[in-house]
């Protein structure tokens, strides 16, 4: 989820004012854009995948978080912590960042939507902590927020669009976390894409 969640790197709340998006990378029928925003240094960003597949094999893909380690980048532990019903759900991972930066954890609550006969919307938002004990070797994220938008374009193909922003916490460099902000979606929509046309 995620961000990456994560990321699928899941991440406070939109600033109000941001820049234009900027595409960072463009191949396998997978784009990472990302943008400034006028209060952090921090970029927000937005991934875009075309898939042969369906609107509902994908929204049953992004809410189950017992195999969100599976296709999510750097992500070796996660679980689907409460299933409320197919329209809300709580998910929690573990993600594994490079050396010297401790790892993250975060808890996301899901939000399923139909807003239009051909698209989902499934809204990311912080979950409650107390459903995890926190690891003191990790540092958990909870404040972010973002969506992933399920588009279907065809009979054979969507477009699967996943926005996030937030505040990984801890001493990291800036550049280090827009750097991640663009290897981490790609990667994770590179595993994303083979499982839903395999």
């Amino acid at each position: 989820m995620k961000l990456f969640l994560i990321l699928s790197l899941h991440f406070a709340v939109i600033p109000a004012h941001s820049q234009e998006w900027s595409l960072k990378r463009n191949s396998n029928n997978i784009q990472v854009f990302t943008r400034n925003l006028d209060s952090t240094k921090i970029n927000e960003y937005k991934a875009v995948l075309i898939a042969n597949t369906t609107a509902e094999k994908v929204v049953e893909i992004l809410t189950d978080g017992d195999k969100l380690n599976t296709w999510n980048h750097k992500t070796p532990k996660s679980k689907t912590l409460k299933k409320i019903s197919d329209k809300e759900i709580v998910l929690w991972m573990e993600n594994d960042l490079p050396w010297p930066i401790s790892d993250r954890d975060n808890i996301s609550h899901l939000f399923v939507s139909k807003p239009d006969s051909i698209t989902y919307k499934i809204d990311i938002l912080p979950g409650d902590s107390s459903l995890v004990e926190k690891d003191q070797r990790v540092i958990r994220m909870d404040h972010f927020q973002g969506f992933w938008l399920v588009r279907t374009l065809d009979q054979d193909s969507v477009e699967v669009t996943q926005q996030m922003y937030g505040d990984p916490k801890g001493n990291i460099p800036p550049w280090l976390v827009n750097s991640i902000l663009i290897a981490f979606p790609y990667h994770s929509f590179e595993n994303l894409k083979e499982i839903l046309e395999n």
